[in-house]
């Protein structure tokens, strides 16, 4: 296990993990694939029976979703050849390389396939590089949308709407700068995933943490949340909090 700065190695119950100190209010419990990883982070105060307290009385958690994580099939490294899947909004399309005299293209059709256009071939990266393009336009496409629509319903507004690849959240919001940020990874989820990633966000706005209010902010406004949550999660790493 990599250790980082303020960190150290810990066994409790015979789990191994990282402890991490932050200026943080709450404790954090996160488990990382591919192996189960556990990574805790606790405020700089905190005592260290509190931490070893928490973590025992997880251990029982931890074990199933290290099980879990672990009995995942491994993904296949993409090579972005012909007949090749990718995901798009929840469900497969097939890969399909044409070269054109015209401008490189790329286009989702209703028949589930995926058809990007290049002008002579192209090596992996930019075929990837044509993809993530056309990622993000269809996510941007959506999230116009439903930011509009959902700042009117709950009273809120945002300042900055940005699209990035995150490793461990499907959004991020400072509630303090109105600054929303979204995990270009969505775009590959059922779009009612992305609509809860945008209301949770913004619920945010509402109330910071992840206390009763703000489930009851998200239990108002879309009453099967967490079985939307659900879908989010069942790909991605295990995590104590939700990971938007």
């Amino acid at each position: 296990m990599n250790m980082t700065q303020n960190s150290v190695s810990l066994v409790v119950a015979g789990i191994e993990l990282e402890l991490i100190r932050k200026r943080i209010k709450n404790m954090h419990l996160r488990i990382y694939p591919p192996d189960g990883a556990v990574r805790v982070s606790a405020p700089l105060r905190m005592s260290q029976t509190a931490v070893t307290g928490f973590v025992e009385s997880k251990a029982s958690w931890i074990r199933k979703q290290q099980a879990r994580i672990q009995a995942r099939p491994i993904q296949p490294e993409m090579r972005f050849v012909s007949g090749e899947l990718h995901d798009f909004l929840g469900e497969s399309y097939v890969l399909h390389l044409e070269e054109t005299d015209g401008r490189s293209a790329v286009a989702f059709c209703p028949d589930q396939s995926l058809r990007i256009k290049t002008r002579g071939p192209l090596k992996v990266e930019g075929i990837a590089r044509l993809l993530r393009s056309a990622y993000r336009r269809e996510l941007q496409a959506r999230i116009d949308v439903l930011i509009p629509m959902w700042e009117q319903r709950m009273g809120v507004k945002t300042k900055r709407i940005r699209i990035r690849l995150m490793k461990r959240k499907w959004g991020a919001c400072r509630p303090h700068s109105g600054d929303i940020v979204f995990n270009l990874e969505l775009i590959k989820y059922p779009e009612i995933a992305i609509e809860y990633v945008v209301l949770h966000e913004l619920a945010h706005l509402i109330e910071p943490s992840h206390n009763a209010r703000f489930k009851s902010i998200l239990s108002h406004n879309m009453p099967d949340w967490k079985e939307v949550e659900g879908i989010l999660n069942h790909r991605s790493q295990s995590d104590e909090q939700s990971r938007v």
